[in-house]
């Protein structure tokens, strides 16, 4: 499933690389929200340990 997802992410940041030019600050501003939404996600995935690939283990939780 990750495969997928960041096959398509680099699908379409190879094609934003293509048209940069033309695409102007708008595109830039675009694929910089991209990546941004990309990354936000990314560490959610890492901080609920969806990347683990051992047993999965019940995270205990901070008391506040």
């Amino acid at each position: 499933m990750f495969f997928v997802v960041f096959d398509l992410e680099s699908a379409f940041i190879f094609s934003w690389a293509i048209v940069v030019r033309r695409a102007g600050w708008f595109g830039y501003a675009e694929i910089a929200t991209f990546i941004a939404i990309l990354l936000l996600t990314l560490w959610y995935l890492a901080r609920v340990g969806a990347l683990e690939w051992g047993e999965m283990t019940p995270r205990r939780r901070r008391n506040p």
